[in-house]
């Protein structure tokens, strides 16, 4: 029985001229990524996909790849502290214009369907997890950074709670009057191109751009990596 094991590993091959930036405190942006990213956007086309596994992702997905493929990106593009490596997660996500996440609740969840208000992916909170995404797109894009109460960090239930109770009560029609009000505002944007990529702590409150370039038929084709770092390693991280 034939695997694509190998193929993996010939199109994860890392660039010899990748350049890891510190962007600010939050976020690290890296430049030429792969060797060859064409090679990495065909063998994601030859995955099996799900329409957003049943979940208020605002796309279709991948099936989840084996640990140790972020493994191999962890080993070769970051200096990535001390994690557990069987905790890796490696995916495709393909975002797209006025898509509905199937348990988003509709249209009107403005943090799936559009991603008009960020979100986090906080796992447990006694964790530290590193979100990386990886542009495969042949054009630039960008992910928002959000504070909440003056919070780019959602590190609490509390911090949980109060967040899920104000962005329920917004909607399309309050949108504006409910953003950049000293309670939710958009802190920052990263701009990253083909072939770049940035990672950030996963309790971040972030959003993808998503606009009308993007359809179902050509969607916002994105490797996202996730990493959990060991606990005495996490204040490292951190500075």
């Amino acid at each position: 029985m034939e695997t694509i094991d190998s193929y993996f590993r010939y199109c994860c091959e890392i660039s010899e001229d990748s350049e890891e930036i510190q962007y600010n405190d939050d976020v690290i942006h890296v430049k030429n990524v792969f060797k060859d990213p064409y090679r990495m956007l065909k063998f994601q086309s030859l995955l099996t996909k799900w329409e957003s596994c049943h979940n208020a992702k605002p796309g279709i997905m991948s099936l989840k790849l084996p640990y140790w493929t972020g493994e191999l990106i962890a080993d070769d593009l970051l200096d990535l502290p001390d994690h557990d490596d069987f905790l890796n997660e490696s995916e495709f996500y393909y975002f797209y214009y006025n898509n509905v996440g199937m348990d988003s609740g509709g249209i009107d969840n403005l943090r799936s369907n559009n991603c008009i208000l960020p979100h986090t992916d906080p796992g447990k909170r006694r964790e530290t997890n590193i979100i990386g995404l990886i542009n495969l797109n042949q054009r630039e894009v960008s992910t928002g950074f959000w504070k909440f109460n003056g919070n780019l960090l959602e590190e609490t239930e509390e911090i949980a709670d109060e967040y899920n109770e104000y962005s329920s009560q917004i909607t399309y029609s309050n949108y504006h009057q409910k953003i950049n009000n000293g309670i939710l505002d958009k802190d920052f944007d990263v701009k990253y191109g083909f072939n770049e990529a940035i990672f950030y702590d996963s309790k971040c409150f972030h959003q993808p751009n998503i606009d009308k370039y993007y359809t179902r038929e050509n969607p916002r084709i994105m490797m996202r990596l996730s990493y959990v770092l060991d606990g005495e390693e996490e204040e490292c991280y951190d500075n």
